[in-house]
């Protein structure tokens, strides 16, 4: 028996008889029959992937011990436990609320049952400082074996090339698409902002913090997505959450994407609407949502480029299918403004739409556009309903004019200077061939965003620390940014690199796949 936890009162710790062994069964029931393999003896200290419980049996153990125990048990928080011996005093400290088991079946199809009753006394409910301190051990683990890949520190930006953990390296997990961070031109226009207005604001925008920075920049944006009006947020997750939360309330309906980033996520849930997902890509499975929500007002929402997997949303039918139904059609162009189209003008470029193809066109100042903040574009009467109900708008200090001045400078360059979309493509199709000859799998990518596949955590770890020892930047990304069973190093071609330096990466990444086992 491990010793007595010092983060848990050690009367929690004599739990009823079976929650520890539940979890147990639990586990080898499933390695016997999903994954045929004898569970005999399980050492409760033991990670559960060498035990050789996958993402899935993990997501089928979880909705058994829903089922048994009445507790609702997050996945993404079971994930961040290592062991039986963790899981086991996390779900004893939610032994104190138990709630009723929900009616939906588990993986394999069977119907819940009543729950298992487990109380302890609320006197020795843990404080929400231990529970934290629970879900942070992962975290330390990785930072005590060296594998944490995460907030890398960069002290310096020089093209293509970074100073970061001492050593310079090749940034292949960067959004700037076009390279324009170091573009003189952008800086030459953030220090004359800075010159004639300062630092920053002292006040809101509709308040005190309206330039004429800001109003030119907001033109040129409606002017660049062929809009009447544009309306400039201070964060991109601001845009998207202010934003459908306020287009659509309790008594409207919005539906997603199921790859939507989070923040498209977080503001449908915030909105109060009834918030439908349709399958990735699915059109059948929008249409049956957009069925579903008749005739409520509803509110459709989708990335133009998914941020994870780097393809493209199936645009032209959704369209026509928010046209049938009346649905306000809303897109999120965060990967797509620089990158899409044959002069980067985004996604209505690249499918030839007409402007009023999409009602509501959102997206970043910080990824192509080298600078911060976000923006939609769209209809006069949506803008200005929007800036005076937007409560991410009107509570929220205005963006610094040398970002607002940033941006547009970065516009201008992008009208003026296509040689560098065409070169982002031309490195984009050099790469992507040079990985397929490797044999690494990159998934459904259609643009610079290029996922390389690998099959589990582990190997996502040490592909970054071997990369990374080479001098090469990329970045790991698993649950729950992806799904359980598709982790990856999440790679990002620019219009900066050069074939060298392809070709480098493409060495590294290499060596570390074949090192991995990950290729042949």
């Amino acid at each position: 028996m491990p010793a007595t936890s010092t983060l848990v009162p050690a009367a929690i710790l004599k739990r009823k008889p079976g929650t520890r062994e539940l979890i147990r069964e639990k586990i080898a029931t499933w390695l016997r029959k999903e994954a045929g393999l004898p569970a005999d003896a399980i050492d409760d200290d033991a990670p559960l992937s060498t035990l050789g419980v996958d993402s899935l049996g993990m997501a089928t153990i979880s909705c058994e011990l829903e089922r048994d125990t009445g507790k609702r048990l997050r996945l993404e928080v079971l994930y961040d436990l290592e062991n039986i011996n963790q899981i086991a005093e996390y779900m004893d400290q939610m032994a104190v609320t138990p709630i009723a088991p929900t009616d939906a079946p588990l993986p394999n199809g069977e119907a819940t049952t009543s729950p298992m009753s487990t109380n302890v006394p609320a006197s020795l409910e843990p404080s929400l400082l231990d529970h934290y301190e629970l879900l942070n051990r992962r975290v330390r683990t990785l930072k005590e074996h060296q594998l944490y890949f995460f907030e890398t520190e960069i002290s310096k930006h020089d093209g293509a090339w970074v100073e970061a953990e001492g050593r310079r390296m090749l940034m292949l997990g960067s959004y700037e698409y076009l390279g324009l961070l170091e573009h003189p031109h952008l800086k030459q226009a953030a220090i004359r902002a800075i010159e004639e207005f300062g630092t920053g604001h002292h006040g809101a925008r509709l308040l005190t913090g309206t330039t004429t920075l800001h109003r030119q920049l907001e033109q040129k944006l409606a002017q660049f997505m062929r809009a009447e009006e544009s309306i400039v947020f201070s964060s991109g997750y601001v845009t998207n959450l202010a934003t459908i939360s306020t287009l659509v309330d309790r008594d409207c309906c919005v539906i997603g994407d199921q790859w939507n980033h989070a923040s498209i996520v977080d503001g449908c849930r915030m909105s109060g609407a009834e918030f439908m997902v349709f399958e990735h890509n699915n059109i059948d499975s929008l249409a049956a949502k957009l069925e579903a929500a008749a005739p409520r007002r509803t509110l459709v929402v989708v990335d133009a480029v998914f941020s994870m997997d780097g393809d493209i949303i199936d645009l032209p039918p959704i369209v026509d299918l928010c046209k049938k139904h009346r649905a306000l059609l809303m897109v999120d162009e965060a990967h797509s403004l620089g990158v899409l189209g044959k002069t980067g003008h985004g996604i209505q470029e690249h499918f030839g739409f007409d402007d009023d193809a999409i009602d509501v066109k959102m997206g970043t100042l910080s990824k192509t556009l080298a600078s911060s903040g976000g923006f939609v574009a769209g209809r006069e009467e949506i803008i200005t309903f929007l800036r005076h109900h937007a409560r991410g708008y009107i509570f929220s200090g205005a963006l610094p004019t040398s970002q607002t001045s940033t941006a547009i400078a970065a516009l201008e360059v992008i009208e003026r200077e296509p040689l560098l979309i065409r070169r982002l493509w031309g490195n984009l199709d050099y790469y992507l061939h040079g990985l397929r000859e490797l044999g690494f799998d990159i998934g459904r990518t259609e643009t610079p965003i290029v996922p390389v596949m690998t099959k589990t955590e582990a190997i996502t770890l040490e592909m970054t620390r071997l990369c990374r020892e080479q001098g090469l930047l990329v970045v790991p990304v698993a649950f729950p940014a992806v799904p359980l069973n598709a982790p990856r190093l999440r790679t990002c071609i620019s219009s900066l690199h050069g074939q060298s330096e392809i070709d480098f990466a493409l060495d590294v990444l290499a060596t570390a796949g074949r090192k991995t086992g990950l290729i042949g």
